[in-house]
């Protein structure tokens, strides 16, 4: 697994898939602010409703290992008509998340403006769920925005999420605890995390975009630890 990091270590990113944490301790992480690969292929209930399972089953388990019992999961993630009927992906995804143990406690909203998309496409729900057994309570804030799709990195494959969405998030979320983006992309929750004095994880599977990132954060790559052992050209032997 190949590694970066600031100077002071407290930003770090991971080339890696998410569904697996091994560097990230158990009940280490205070928020998980992500945007997940958005459903764009196929059509009808049963796809869409696989990618809701997939999403849930194969990443939920871990991102609950990881995340402190007060801590919030707010994922950004998009609907779409899929030919015949609004496909209510946030919905599925509600559904399945509950199913591996967490329960929904704030749905707010990000619609695009000035897009060239049908309006179905340009919706963007933004979900906060926690634990089961640890509710938050919910606060007079209107989670509603009306932004044009922000200008991507150069350099990035995908679309951004507005700065102003992110930092809003983040702002309701528990305070104590690293802030892990399990889809970490060109870096941008990592660069609004650390603006707010945050320490952040971010993974990424594409080792193309985990370089995109670690070049716009500022990120170096860590040298893996060798194993000790006996140094190279000498014969092991007793000790004279």
């Amino acid at each position: 697994m190949k590694r970066y990091a600031s100077r002071d270590g407290r930003i770090r990113l991971l080339v890696a898939d998410s569904r697996r944490l091994p560097d990230v301790a158990t009940g280490s992480v205070g928020c998980i602010l992500t945007s997940p690969p958005y459903w764009v292929r196929g059509r009808g209930r049963d796809r869409a409703e696989r990618y809701a399972r997939e999403l849930a089953t194969g990443f939920g388990p871990e991102w609950r290992r990881v995340l402190a019992d007060h801590g919030d999961v707010w994922l950004i993630i998009g609907d779409r008509h899929d030919g015949e009927e609004w496909v209510g992906i946030d919905a599925l995804v509600t559904a399945w998340l509950r199913r591996v143990g967490f329960r929904l406690q704030a749905k707010g909203l990000w619609a695009q403006v000035r897009s060239r998309e049908r309006w179905d496409n340009r919706v963007n729900y933004l979900l906060r769920f926690r634990k089961a057994g640890h509710p938050v309570r919910p606060r007079g804030t209107t989670l509603c925005w009306m932004l044009p799709l922000p200008r991507s990195h150069p350099d990035s494959l995908w679309d951004a999420t507005p700065d102003p969405v992110l930092r809003a998030l983040l702002a309701l979320s528990a305070r104590r605890g690293t802030v892990l983006d399990p889809f970490a992309g060109a870096g941008t929750v990592g660069r609004i995390a650390a603006a707010a004095g945050r320490e952040w994880i971010g993974v990424e599977r594409d080792p193309y975009m985990a370089g995109v990132a670690a070049r716009r954060l500022r990120l170096r790559p860590l040298t893996p630890s060798r194993p000790r052992g006996r140094r190279a050209g000498r014969r092991a032997g007793p000790r004279g």
